[in-house]
């Protein structure tokens, strides 16, 4: 019959590597939020290290232990679950004020493109107007020439009179110039008015957009971090609790072991 020979269980190595493995986690940063993801993973990497360390040393799992143990946990996520609804109140804040700031910005598009159209094709109506005009100006100021060129026959010498006089032509082409020059001032009206109200939106816009701006900046300089003070914190107070079990342990086993070993 073969006999392995078991080694004995050194606590005050075994404290000396859980209190290690806790100054490890205890520093350890988390890069980028949303840092409440990292919470439950670092605390399940805590809880699982605790097991760990009574697992392999039982006997020093003692009462006072167990409460400190408690204790420094249940502080633990109180404090985790403060940092996280914290963290979502302003991730929510932050996604609010981006789904707006992306409406006016979309309604800002809207109203440029639009207001581009619109007088393209105000500017494009008058132009078919004038166009219209000119033709019928140009027709009589054909006529008119026309008239001027023409050798009266002797009845109209006798009777003093034309078919169509200079005076008529002369008067229709005068009124389809002043209406000319009317429908241009119409236009540059109607122009401006356009302006004026395209940029009085503008302005409100550019205010709304501003203001969310204003918003985001805000909520994106709150203060978010990973709780690494807490997670110190609590820390320290594990170890407290891990050195001082083990500590009892020795002192029970042998008191001059149980001095100089935290």
């Amino acid at each position: 019959m073969f006999y392995e020979e078991t080694s004995a269980i050194d606590p005050s190595q075994i404290r000396s590597v859980t209190l290690n493995s806790l100054d490890h986690l205890c520093n350890q940063r988390f890069a980028l939020p949303p840092f409440s993801e990292h919470f439950q993973r670092w605390m399940k990497d805590v809880t699982t290290l605790l097991s760990d360390f009574e697992t392999e040393l039982p006997a020093a799992v003692d009462e006072q232990y167990k409460q400190g143990l408690e204790k420094a946990l249940s502080n633990l996520q109180v404090a985790f679950r403060e940092r996280t609804e914290t963290e979502t109140t302003i991730s929510t804040r932050l996604s609010d004020v981006q789904r707006q700031l992306t409406a006016y910005e979309g309604e800002l598009s809207k109203l440029d493109h639009d207001y581009k159209s619109h007088t393209h094709e105000v500017r494009r109506r008058y132009e078919q107007s004038f166009e219209k005009l000119r033709h019928e100006i140009s027709v009589l100021d054909g006529e008119r020439l026309r008239i001027l060129h023409r050798k009266p026959t002797l009845l109209q010498r006798l009777f003093s009179r034309s078919e169509v006089s200079i005076e008529e032509t002369a008067n229709a082409l005068r009124t389809k110039k002043n209406a000319l020059t009317d429908r241009k001032e119409l236009l540059k009206q109607d122009m401006k008015r356009q302006r004026v109200e395209y940029e009085n939106r503008l302005s409100v816009l550019a205010e709304q957009l501003s203001a969310l701006r204003a918003q985001l900046e805000k909520s994106n300089d709150s203060k978010l971090d990973d709780a690494l003070d807490v997670r110190k914190a609590a820390c320290e107070e594990l170890r407290r609790a891990v050195s001082e079990t083990v500590g009892r342990l020795l002192e029970q086993q042998d008191p001059r072991k149980a001095d100089g070993t935290k």
